[in-house]
């Protein structure tokens, strides 16, 4: 998948189960459901945006994010 620099960007990509919810694997990924973090994987699965449950099988890209949880933390 290419943004719109035509740049590769990096996903993983997860197969639903019957009846889950974006936000819940969203959360489950990344640990966090900040809007930044939603933006990026709506922005990488528009072909989910008009489902509220997922079905079976559907594919779910999930894009490498830096998120408060996943960045390294520094004391100085």
């Amino acid at each position: 998948i290419f943004n719109k620099t035509k740049k590769v960007l990096r996903m993983k990509e997860y197969v639903a189960a019957q009846g889950e919810r974006l936000d819940q694997i969203i959360y489950r990924e990344y640990k966090t459901l900040d809007k930044n973090t939603l933006n990026e994987v709506l922005k990488a699965n528009p072909h989910l945006l008009d489902k509220f449950t997922l079905d079976a099988f559907d594919k779910v890209y999930l894009p490498e994010i830096k998120t408060p949880s996943n960045e390294d933390k520094a004391l100085w």
